[in-house]
């Protein structure tokens, strides 16, 4: 682990000499600029105000979802204005995920098993099993366009997540909710759908930066259980993004003892967000090895 900075001195306490204004006594003599004179000067020498960029919207406690007797803090920032490619790459490296308009990282007060995972693409090789699942969806169509909303796709989304009990309540998603979390985006979102002589079988979410990308959501059909179309869809997304000449692929949160979670860690090499730095983890390798420096 890399070794941590020593805390930044806590602040001197303010002085209890009066502020410099508060010194000052006009002189006699012609009156000295009004306040409203004064004010503009000031706006003048500090420049242009830096323009606001997004909003935190929701920041409160909750249960953790991925380990019981947890806590855990998601502060919820409200993109005011889109994201450039470069600056979503950006986001990505320091944590963040997205849910609508909206970016997140962890922040919980007591916990860090939650670690961000990414593929760097062009050093990924399929282990054999992996091979076998590109074999086995060889009948399978994948075509990519932007994030889009239709009911076939809506039909799909809440059978995976109803028959697989993952739905929080017994209440379908919405067009609206759908569209909500799926579709509006602060940065550019496609979708890869999955098809076999014509049916929806699955349907991938990635957002795009200018060299990265992001895997939001992948939904599939539960009766095709037996193709293992969640190993498939991370292996096509890690493909396009490869062939798109694209660097790192996230794959979201890696947590150890989750057992939803931990599938991530089983490609290689992936590198993983601890301790403020990303480590680099190749297969059958007991030490991860530091990326000192990340190019921007």
């Amino acid at each position: 682990m890399p070794t941590q900075r020593p805390p930044a001195p806590a602040p001197s306490a303010p002085s209890e000499q009066a502020a410099p204004e508060a010194l000052i006594r006009p002189a006699p003599g012609p009156a000295g600029p009004s306040a409203g004179a004064r004010e503009e000067l000031r706006r003048r020498l500090q420049g242009p105000a830096a323009p606001l960029i997004e909003r935190v919207v929701q920041d409160e406690p909750e249960a953790c979802a991925y380990r019981e007797g947890q806590v855990a803090r998601t502060p919820l920032r409200y993109q005011l204005r889109p994201l450039d490619g470069a600056a979503f790459d950006r986001s990505l490296a320091g944590g963040d995920r997205r849910v609508g308009r909206m970016l997140y990282r962890t922040a919980c007060p007591s916990c860090r098993a939650c670690e961000p995972l990414r593929i760097p693409v062009e050093e990924f090789w399929p282990t054999r099993s992996q091979r076998r699942v590109l074999q086995r969806n060889a009948d399978v169509t994948v075509s990519t366009a932007r994030s889009s909303f239709s009911e076939e796709k809506l039909a799909l989304y809440n059978r995976h997540k109803q028959e697989r009990g993952l739905a929080r309540s017994d209440g379908a998603l919405t067009r609206s909710g759908y569209e909500g979390w799926l579709v509006e985006s602060c940065t550019e979102t496609v979708e890869m759908v999955y098809r076999v002589d014509g049916r929806l079988i699955g349907v991938g979410v990635v957002d795009l930066g200018q060299r990265d990308a992001s895997s939001v959501y992948f939904y599939f059909d539960p009766d095709e259980h037996k193709r293992s179309l969640g190993v498939f869809s991370v292996l096509m997304e890690i493909a396009w993004l490869k062939s798109m000449g694209g660097r790192h692929h996230y794959l979201g949160l890696y947590v150890a003892d989750c057992r939803h979670l931990v599938y991530k860690g089983q490609y290689y090499p992936h590198e993983r967000l601890h301790g403020g730095r990303w480590w680099k983890y190749t297969q059958g390798g007991a030490d991860p090895a530091e990326l000192i420096e990340e190019e921007p």
